[in-house]
């Protein structure tokens, strides 16, 4: 006769359940720093409880009412100027637009609406908000040449995401063509819709590695180092993006401490360069333009020796006129490693690739559910900004927000507690800094939008209810363009 486990599955059972009970009466854990889940077997029964915390609420009052208070002490010195006809302290590398001496205080006030998903300057005419950006479409206009944009970000932004969209609009308007700074390397190679990317014969090393020597680093955070034969291919395509099928000339960018050939070579061979490269210590660009004026559409880099004498940062497919916007984008990081860049290497790449607007799209990595003071990182991100100011004189710096991340609380999916703090410390970082600042969060509906991204049809994010995909980002950029042009054209009209 067989024995019955009826009655020790059942205590079993019991068990297990008054286990997981008690575990939900137990403070917030973490391990290794990574802060834990709560455990509540009974969250998808539970009403759900308003995501406003008392705490956090007056958190987010003090934070924006210091954001403000900058603000308003920067209108009231710029008035002052206005009316004794001086103009407030500018970066000495600017240069200023024909027949206009200092930006209108009311165009920077008309833009301070992050409620409307509009850019708040609080550069104030410094030279260090949007004017820089606006000032180069103006000359670019007059002038010809071209407006560089870089877009620094984590995972939000990985494959292009976002970045490819917006700079296919902002082509389309202002002329361009390319997709910019592709670096040698990649994990996304065959997941980035807006280059055909491949490569072979290279050492790789990311900063978020242990092996990265930080004595190599530049903004894009990751360095290719040849091993055997070492080439890279960009190719443009035509399917998802328009204005990326070709470029005008493309620029490899690298280190050479001993002698070495690099050779170019052009839409499969129809036109060839060979550069003989003289050891120097500093960032090296060889730069190979499209023959009698034309297009190309396929570009190989390759080197001729290997070791560690040599390395290679990225590779590009740019346009002689127009809009170029580069995507840097690093997984698992959270922009404070942007201060681990010698200023060396820092001001060496800003003089081969000087760009009129840098965005920081950064934040999602310092998120936990818990932790609603982010007073640390903002101290940080202030940092950053400062050694980006001091080593990339006349560039354009953007804050631009996390977007909406979502977890389940309560029995439903709830934006994150961090992400609310973390949006008003974003908004602090750029007051504090005197930059510019744009409310992503705000843009894309703000609280539970992520779920009806991923929850809708057709679906334009991740099951994560974190990252956007491409659909998604191609809404996200459409707002981002908006914001652009709209802060340009109350520039215009002041």
């Amino acid at each position: 006769m067989k024995k019955n486990y009826l009655y020790t599955v059942l205590w079993l059972v019991l068990l297990v359940v008054i286990a997981l009970l008690a575990m939900n009466r137990l403070p917030q854990m973490s391990l290794f720093g990574i802060p834990l889940k709560e455990v509540d077997i009974l969250a998808d029964l539970k009403e759900p409880r308003s995501n406003a915390d008392p705490e956090d609420a007056a958190l987010a009052e003090i934070i924006d009412r210091r954001a403000d208070s900058i603000m308003a002490a920067k209108m009231e010195a710029a008035k002052h100027a206005v009316a004794a006809d001086t103009t407030p302290a500018s970066n000495s590398q600017r240069k200023q637009r024909p027949g206009r001496s200092r930006a209108s205080v009311d165009s920077l006030l008309a833009t301070s609406s992050t409620g409307n998903a509009l850019i708040e300057d609080f550069s104030m005419g410094d030279g260090y908000g949007m004017e820089p950006y606006y000032e180069a479409l103006d000359r670019m206009a007059a002038e010809g040449g071209v407006v560089r944009i870089a877009v620094l970000g984590d995972s939000y932004i990985e494959g292009d995401i976002l970045t490819a969209d917006l700079r296919m609009m902002l082509q389309e308007k202002y002329g361009g063509c390319g997709v910019g700074y592709v670096p040698v390397t990649s994990e996304t190679y065959g997941f980035r819709r807006s280059v055909r990317h491949s490569f072979a014969g290279w050492r790789s090393y990311k900063v978020t590695g242990s092996e990265f020597d930080r004595s190599r680093e530049t903004i894009s955070g990751e360095y290719a180092i040849p091993d055997s034969a070492a080439t890279v291919e960009l190719r443009g395509q035509r399917k998802y993006y328009s204005r990326l099928d070709s470029c005008d000339r493309s620029s490899v960018y690298f280190r050479a401490t001993a002698p070495c050939t690099v050779t170019a070579t052009v839409d499969g061979g129809k036109q060839k360069q060979q550069f003989d490269v003289q050891p120097q210590q500093g960032i090296q660009e060889l730069t190979v333009d499209a023959a009698d004026g034309g297009k190309m559409g396929r570009v190989r880099w390759s080197v001729d020796r290997t070791g560690d004498d040599y390395t290679f940062y990225g590779a590009t497919m740019d346009c002689r006129r127009g809009i170029i916007l580069d995507c840097y984008s690093m997984r698992s990081t959270t922009g404070t490693n942007l201060l681990g860049v010698s200023e060396k290497n820092m001001m060496e790449y800003d003089r081969l690739r000087h760009y009129d607007l840098i965005v920081l799209m950064y934040g999602l990595n310092a998120i936990t559910s818990e932790i609603t003071n982010y007073a640390g990182y903002q101290q940080r991100m202030c940092e950053v900004i400062e050694r980006i100011k001091r080593d990339c004189p006349g560039s354009g710096i953007l804050v631009v927000s996390v977007g909406d991340r979502c977890e389940r609380r309560d029995g439903e999916m709830r934006t994150m507690r961090g992400v609310l703090a973390m949006v008003k410390y974003q908004r602090l970082i750029a007051a504090e800094a005197g930059v510019a600042f744009w409310s992503l969060f705000d843009a894309m509906g703000g609280e539970g939008s992520i779920v009806k991204m991923v929850e809708g049809t057709p679906r334009e994010a991740n099951g994560d209810y974190t990252h956007i995909n491409f659909l998604g980002g191609r809404r996200l950029a459409g707002y981002f363009y908006d914001a652009l042009i709209e802060g340009k054209e109350i520039y215009d009209n002041d």
